[in-house]
C-alpha cells in the first residue's frame, strides 16, 4: 500500500519579477533571509515563512521517508490563482508556476506528482491550460472555491468542471480569499475560522446550486482542510432542507445523498474530528492530506489516521487507495526511486492470504519514530510497547470470557463445565503474563543514553500506562475512579474505562458465584472488612474440602498466579525505569519509579492470598 498525501504544497526557490513582468504591483515575490529559509512577500507586506521543503527535492523526500509518505501530490499556494488580475496575466502566471511544479516532480525521483492551478475567471483559457497541463504530466488542478463573487455553482465554473471531468483530471478545491477579513484582522482568524466555512459554502453552493446535478459522476472533486465545516454542519443543512422551501436550492435530491460525488481531505488536526469526519463521509471518501510544509499543516504526516480508532481496512483505504482512484494511478504501483525490496507484497485478489489474513503490510507501517533522523533503538521501543498492547488486548478478550463463565456457573452451581472452561482460560492468561514479564528483557538490551536519545521526544506518551492496561486493572477488580482523569485525551479509551468502572469485575462476579454455591455468607449490612473476612473463608472452604471442589480450586490457583504474574510484572517494569533513567520524572509527568514502588502491593484478589493465612491458622 503507498501513502499518498494529497494536499501538500511548494514554491519554487526563484521566479521572474511579476510586478515587473506585468506592469503592476502587489504580486508575490520570494524573499531569501537564510540558508534554507525564506519569506514570501506580497508587494511589501510580508505573507508568509516557508523553508527548503518547498523547493528542494531532496529534503521534501527525505521528510517523506521520515514520515512514512510514498508519494505527495503537490500543488499551488492560493496566493499565487490570481483569480482579480487581468486574465492573459493570471494565465501566464499559472504556466510559470504549472511548468516550475514539473520541473520539481521531475527532480523528485518519481516520488511527487502535481496539481497544475489555472485562470478560472476565464473559462475557456482555464480549460486550454488545464488540457495542456494534463498532457504534459500533471494529475489534476487546484482551484479556488470562488472568483470573485461567483461560487461553485456559477455556469462558467461548472462548465470548467465538466471539462475536467471529460479530460479525467482530479479536481482539490481549497480555500483562498476569506471573507469576513476586516472582522478577522488578528490571531491567524481566517485560516481558522475563514478558510473552514469558505470550504463549506463551496460545497453547499454546489449542492444546492444544482451543480453536482449538471455534472458527470466521473467528475472527481475533493475539498481540502476536511471540507471545512461541512460534514460537522450537515445535519443543519440538511434540517433546512426538509423543513423550508427557501432551503431547497435547486438541487433534485436532499443535501446528503451527494456526500458520494465528492471527496475530503483528513486536515482535522483531532482524532475526535477525524472519526467524525469518516463516520459522516464514509471511509472511501476521506483521504490523506497534510497542508505540508506549512506551519499550519499535519506535524508528522499521516499520523493523525495511523494512530486513529478507525479499523486496518479503513487506514489503509485513507492512507492512500482513496488517493489512488482520485487520481487515477495505478494500484499498488510503487513510488519510483523508493526502496521496497523488503515491503510486503499485497496480492490484488480476492484470494485470502497469509499477508491479507493477518494484515501484514498494514502492522509494518504503524511504526512510526519521532526522532529525527530515527534513533535506531526508537523502533525497539515502539515494537516491544506495541506488542504489550497487543497481548493485552487478548487478555481482555479472555478474561471477559472467564467472566462470561463464571457467571454462568453462578446461575448454574451444579454445571462443572463453565468452571472447567474458566480455569484453562486462566491458564492461557497466566502465560501470556509470563511472556509480558519477559519482554523488559528485551527492552534492558538498550543503553539507557540511547533511551534518552528520544525520550524527550515521547512527551505525555511516556510515563503513564495505557489505557488496556488500566482497563484490564478494572476488569479484575482493582477500579480507581481519580485514574479516568489521565485518560480524558483519548476520548473512546476514557468511555470504555468508564463503563469497566461500572462493570462487575472478574473479582466481583467469582465470589458472586461462591454465594450462589452456598460457599460464601455474608451479611447485604456488612462492613468492607467483614465481607473481606467471609470471602476469604469462603476460598478457604474450598480448599479444605480437596476432594469436592478440584474445579474450583483450580480456578483459585490459576487467578493466585495471574496476579502473581501481574506483580513481577510491576517489578520488573520499576526495575526497567530504574536501570534506565533513574528516579526521573516520566515524560508526561508520573512521578516515575517513586509511583510504580507504590503499585507493589496492589492486588486483583487479596482475599486468595488472605486465605492462605487462614490455612496456616
Amino acid at each position: 500500500m503507498r501513502v499518498i498525501d494529497i494536499h501538500n504544497h511548494f514554491f519554487p526557490r526563484q521566479w521572474p519579477d511579476l510586478a515587473a513582468r506585468y506592469g503592476t504591483p502587489n504580486w508575490p515575490w520570494i524573499k531569501h533571509t537564510a540558508a534554507g529559509k525564506a519569506e514570501i512577500m506580497v508587494g511589501d507586506r510580508f505573507f508568509r515563512l516557508i523553508y527548503s521543503a518547498c523547493w528542494d527535492p531532496e529534503l521534501r523526500s527525505r521528510e517523506m521517508d521520515r514520515d512514512g509518505v510514498d508519494l505527495q501530490v503537490i500543488s499551488a499556494t492560493p496566493v499565487l490563482f490570481a483569480y482579480d488580475r487581468p486574465a492573459e496575466h493570471a494565465l501566464d502566471c499559472a504556466r510559470l508556476f504549472n511548468d516550475a511544479a514539473l520541473e520539481l516532480c521531475a527532480r523528485g525521483n518519481g516520488r511527487l506528482r502535481s496539481l497544475c492551478q489555472v485562470p478560472l475567471q476565464d473559462v475557456d483559457a482555464a480549460c486550454k491550460e488545464v488540457s495542456r497541463c494534463v498532457g504534459a504530466g500533471h494529475l489534476g488542478v487546484e482551484i479556488g472555491n470562488h472568483v470573485g463573487d461567483k461560487n461553485l455553482d456559477d455556469p462558467g465554473i461548472v462548465t470548467f468542471l465538466h471539462h475536467c471531468a471529460d479530460e479525467g483530471a482530479a479536481v482539490l478545491v481549497h480555500p483562498w480569499d476569506m471573507f469576513g477579513a476586516r472582522r478577522m484582522p488578528n490571531y491567524m482568524m481566517p485560516w481558522t475560522v475563514g478558510m473552514p466555512a469558505e470550504t463549506q459554502l463551496g460545497i453547499v453552493a454546489m449542492i444546492l446550486g444544482g451543480a453536482f446535478d449538471k455534472l458527470p459522476k466521473s467528475l472527481r472533486i475533493c475539498f481540502a482542510h476536511g471540507g471545512g465545516s461541512f460534514a460537522f454542519l450537515l445535519g443543519r443543512l440538511e434540517n433546512a432542507w426538509q423543513h423550508h422551501p427557501l432551503a431547497h436550492g435547486v438541487c433534485e435530491q436532499a443535501p446528503s445523498s451527494y456526500l458520494n460525488r465528492l471527496y475530503v481531505d483528513s486536515a482535522v488536526f483531532d482524532q475526535r474530528a477525524l472519526q467524525f469526519l469518516v463516520g459522516t463521509m464514509g471511509a472511501e471518501r476521506v483521504m490523506l492530506g497534510s497542508d505540508y510544509p506549512f506551519p499550519l499543516g499535519e506535524h508528522g504526516i499521516g499520523n493523525l489516521i495511523r494512530s486513529s480508532q478507525l479499523d486496518a481496512r479503513a487506514k489503509a483505504r485513507l492512507l492512500g487507495e482513496n488517493a489512488t482512484e482520485f487520481l487515477g494511478l495505478e494500484r499498488d504501483q510503487p513510488a519510483a526511486g523508493k526502496n521496497h525490496q523488503n515491503m510486503p507484497i499485497v496480492v490484488n485478489s480476492e484470494q485470502l492470504t497469509y499477508s491479507s489474513y493477518l494484515k501484514v503490510p498494514e502492522l509494518l507501517e504503524l511504526q512510526h519514530p519521532q526522532s529525527s533522523p530515527p534513533h535506531h533503538d526508537e523502533l525497539l521501543f515502539i515494537i516491544v510497547h506495541q506488542t504489550y498492547e497487543l497481548w493485552f488486548k487478548e487478555l481482555l478478550h479472555d478474561l471477559d470470557a472467564v467472566v462470561k463463565n463464571l457467571r454462568d456457573a453462578g446461575a448454574n452451581p451444579n454445571s462443572r463445565d463453565e468452571v472447567y472452561e474458566a480455569a484453562r482460560l486462566l491458564r492461557r492468561c497466566t502465560e501470556i503474563t509470563r511472556v509480558l514479564v519477559e519482554q523488559f528483557t528485551i527492552l534492558e538490551t538498550m543503553l539507557p543514553t540511547h533511551f534518552l536519545a528520544f525520550r524527550g521526544k515521547l512527551e505525555p506518551a511516556s510515563g503513564f500506562q495505557s489505557e488496556q492496561f488500566r482497563e484490564l486493572e478494572f476488569l479484575c477488580g482493582l477500579k480507581d475512579e481519580k485514574m479516568l482523569a489521565y485518560h480524558r485525551p483519548t476520548p473512546e479509551g476514557h468511555a470504555l474505562l468508564e463503563r469497566r468502572l461500572r462493570e462487575p469485575s472478574l473479582r466481583d462476579v467469582f465470589f458472586d458465584a461462591l454465594q450462589a454455591m452456598g460457599r460464601l455468607k455474608c451479611e447485604e449490612n456488612a462492613t468492607e472488612r467483614q465481607r473481606f473476612e467471609a470471602r476469604a473463608r469462603a476460598i478457604l472452604s474450598l480448599y479444605r474440602d480437596e476432594h469436592n471442589n478440584r474445579d474450583w480450586i483450580d480456578v483459585c490457583e490459576r487467578l493466585t498466579e495471574f496476579d502473581e504474574l501481574v506483580v513481577s510484572w510491576r517489578l520488573r517494569h520499576i526495575q526497567l525505569v530504574e536501570r534506565t533513567i533513574g528516579v526521573r520524572m516520566g515524560t508526561g509527568g508520573s512521578a516515575g519509579s517513586s509511583y510504580l514502588k507504590l503499585t507493589l502491593d496492589k492486588k486483583f484478589f487479596p482475599e486468595l492470598w488472605e486465605a492462605r493465612t487462614l490455612l496456616t491458622q
